[in-house]
């Protein structure tokens, strides 16, 4: 899990919350509100967010392409859907979604 290896490396990993503001304070730091009550702050901020299958309207049956129950295109370990000569990466497979991950796809 990512989440471990970042703890155990001494990051605190929060989720399940919203940010309420972002500003910087008088000493150049940068405050972050969460809305749980917590309040940050550092020297920068990061900010990473939730990724999903956006594949409603293909109609991915009609093309032979099977999605998993969450809604991603499922994927052997090359890539390959349960289509011939059809591959997806990123978003739409689930995970890892790496933008980098296309690289991965065999030559047609």
């Amino acid at each position: 899990m990512p989440d471990a290896a970042l703890a155990a490396g001494g990051v605190d990993v929060l989720t399940h919350r919203s940010t309420t503001s972002v500003q910087r304070g008088a000493d150049g730091r940068i405050i972050v509100a969460l809305s749980d009550g917590t309040m940050l702050s550092g020297d920068e901020v990061l900010v990473a967010v939730g990724r999903r299958s956006v594949t409603a309207g293909l109609d991915l049956p009609a093309a032979g392409v099977r999605t998993t129950a969450a809604g991603f295109v499922a994927v052997d370990d090359r890539l390959a859907t349960s289509a011939p000569h059809t591959w997806a990466a990123g978003d739409v497979a689930g995970s890892p979604q790496y933008t980098h991950l296309p690289g991965r796809l065999p030559d047609p």
